[in-house]
């Protein structure tokens, strides 16, 4: 066997009050995909930081090409070889695409040091052309879609002759099309001798696209097999340190009484939807990208204005202006898009959490910081909600629970409809199953619940009914026990 281009031997790093990682190994070979999987805070991010330099490790070796390594930072990092691309895509959108692929060494002509612009445009367009016939040198950044900025940044690692790759969440944002095309880019680049590394919570892309896969848990290296040799159950065991017998918690019930009735709505791009939610019921809406699903849900919500059609809630026919009539009347959102739209970034967790009820706290022109306090708290232990304090920034917090923060400020309105957008997109497994588990106790409250996932799996297991949209219409309505991923996904593109 062939020797690892590296070894990382015994690395420990440990912060304030936080041992982020404990002792661990990782070997990493020249033409393979291994997949580095745990939950959010198994130390995934940190292990990737200290192998780009932007970490010192406490403890451990480093050997690279045969050379052990020493301190070294970020830009040594790149100049050995290793490239990172990171979940969130840090670029120059007013620059071109040539000038973010070789914005560390754009070629320069004459004396006085000229950028020579035909040689970057040729440049980068060789190292595009490695990967897509889509993009050119010359464009913006501003004008090109997300999948298309994370191509820039692999061809900007083409383009310094990368010996290890190192992606993580490359497809957070993508869609089922773009993902894959991505995963077969993927094993193209391993293909030609690159060593990936590659990061995601996706255990789908995991079987599909890695040799092997290492296991992180709580600072531990925990598991390293073979792909073919094992299954998502035994990886999600190794994940969580516990077995998921029931991953997927939900049990139908009997409904009770209507809470909303949408009769021939239409807007934009929806077109004469129709159903019902009764209480406690869970109401799975599935679609492919385009579908409508995301309109449907804000157009529910006030935040788009219906031209045609009627929406009765407990049998009272209501138009909604605007979400603070949505709001009024039971309805809460939590949208997919959790820092865009979920959180006001910078600010602590205890705000995070009350301002969607921020009026009720106000006594005599006065914030209720005690009552706000009481409430934040109330959410974290219910929710366990991992945060150091209430008063933490809501940006040090993980994916999964950030998702918890957003959960717990609509919650808090006591709504009697709730509408989730790709509820668990972006989280660890740990933290699905205990969102699931939350989706299944509301419920069983009697919260009408309608959810939108992009996840068939999810939609499957956790739905009591599921409406499938096709080109903003409603193409079919599926019962628990006829739903299959067939039957669904040819509803969805319109086949049936």
């Amino acid at each position: 066997m062939p020797n690892p281009i590296l070894q990382m031997r015994g690395i420990s790093k440990s912060f304030p009050g936080v041992k982020a990682l404990d002792d661990v190994d990782l070997e990493l070979y020249a033409g393979e995909v291994l997949a580095l999987v745990g939950e959010n805070g198994a130390g995934k991010s940190t292990l990737l930081k200290i192998l780009s330099g932007a970490y010192h490790r406490d403890v451990g070796e480093i050997e690279f090409n045969g050379q052990k390594l020493g301190v070294y930072t970020p830009n040594e990092s790149l100049g050995m070889g290793i490239a990172i691309i990171y979940q969130e895509i840090d670029n120059f959108q007013t620059l071109s695409v040539a000038e973010n692929i070789l914005v560390n060494n754009l070629p320069t002509k004459g004396k006085v040091k000229k950028i020579d612009w035909k040689k970057s445009y040729k440049r980068a367009d060789y190292a595009l052309k490695r990967i897509t016939d889509d993009i050119m040198p010359n464009a913006l950044m501003s004008t090109l879609s997300t999948a298309q900025q994370q191509l820039v940044e692999i061809a900007k690692a083409i383009d310094m002759e990368m010996k290890i790759l190192i992606m993580d969440e490359p497809t957070s944002a993508l869609n089922r099309v773009e993902t894959q095309k991505l995963l077969n880019l993927v094993r193209q680049i391993a293909d030609t001798g690159v060593a990936v590394l590659y990061i995601s919570h996706r255990m789908d892309e995991i079987f599909t696209v890695s040799d092997r896969i290492q296991v992180l848990r709580d600072g531990k290296s925990v598991a390293n097999l073979k792909t073919i040799e094992t299954n998502r159950d035994e990886i999600v065991n190794h994940m969580v340190g516990r077995a998921l017998d029931e991953m997927y918690p939900h049990e139908p019930q009997n409904p009770g009484e209507v809470l909303l009735e949408v009769k021939g709505v239409s807007s934009g791009m929806i077109h004469d939807v129709s159903f019902s939610l009764y209480k406690g019921e869970i109401v799975g809406l599935f679609g492919l990208m385009g579908a409508g699903r995301t309109d449907l849900a804000r157009l529910l919500f006030g935040d788009m204005v219906m031209q045609e059609g009627e929406v009765f809630v407990k049998g009272k026919k209501i138009r909604f202006n605007n979400p603070k009539e949505a709001i009024k009347n039971g309805i809460a959102y939590i949208p997919s898009e959790r820092k865009v739209e979920g959180l006001l970034r910078g600010i602590p967790v205890r705000f995070n959490i009350s301002i969607a009820i921020i009026q009720k706290l106000m006594k005599f022109l006065k914030l209720d910081l005690k009552q706000e306090e009481e409430i934040t708290h109330k959410w974290i232990e219910e929710l366990k909600i991992r945060t150091p304090s209430a008063t933490t920034l809501i940006d040090s917090l993980s994916g999964g629970n950030q998702q918890k923060v957003v959960i717990a400020k609509w919650l808090e309105t006591e709504p009697t409809i709730l509408i989730l957008n790709d509820p668990t997109r972006g989280v660890d497994v740990g933290a699905k199953a205990d969102i699931y588990s939350l989706i299944e106790k509301l419920s069983k409250e009697g919260i009408g619940i309608i959810m939108i996932s992009s996840e068939l799996q999810e939609t499957l297991a956790m739905s009591d009914r599921i409406l499938v949209m096709c080109e903003g219409r409603l193409t079919g309505e599926v019962p628990r026990e006829q739903a299959t991923q067939e039957v669904l996904m040819k509803l969805a593109v319109g086949s049936v």
